[in-house]
């Protein structure tokens, strides 16, 4: 995440948070959507989250966010 300036919360869910960054080197905005992973050991949630993964990285289309990178941490 070190790549990333972390900005203000554009939107917020269930288990998911989602801010507005700059990515460092190139000083493209994006979006960061956070999950907290404690409330994904849920398993249907931890399916929905897989499902929507599945199908931003297969998405290519110009009114619709793309998926660039996901980031896993420990915590």
């Amino acid at each position: 995440m070190s790549d990333y300036a972390i900005g203000h919360t554009i939107g917020k869910g269930s288990y998911a948070i989602v801010k507005v960054a700059t990515e460092r080197l190139t000083t493209k905005k994006v979006a960061i959507k956070t999950y907290d992973k404690i409330k994904l050991l849920d398993p249907q949630k931890k399916k929905n989250l897989d499902r929507e993964i599945s199908i931003l990285q297969r998405l290519n289309h110009e009114n619709i966010v793309k998926l660039y990178k996901t980031i896993h941490s420990n915590r």
